[in-house]
């Protein structure tokens, strides 16, 4: 393993470690986890929808509809 550049010889980085940088698993693993999909992406994407939309309909209901019809 190369140690670091800084002129400390005992110390390695933890990214030269297989443990913290590799999955440990078998194909038959990764293929399982890969079937369930981007279920946390989803999730993400649609909180931030829903806060968008929310705040939309905000603004619209105290921002445009008291002001009345313009012209």
């Amino acid at each position: 393993m190369p140690t670091s550049d800084n002129g400390i010889e005992d110390h390695v980085s933890a990214a030269f470690s297989r443990e913290n940088v590799a999955f440990h698993g078998g194909e038959d693993e990764v293929l399982a986890i890969a079937a369930k999909g981007p279920r946390g992406t989803v999730l993400v994407a649609g909180i931030s929808v829903a806060m968008l939309l929310a705040i939309w309909i905000a603004f619209f209901f105290f921002i445009f509809v008291p002001r009345g019809d313009v012209g």
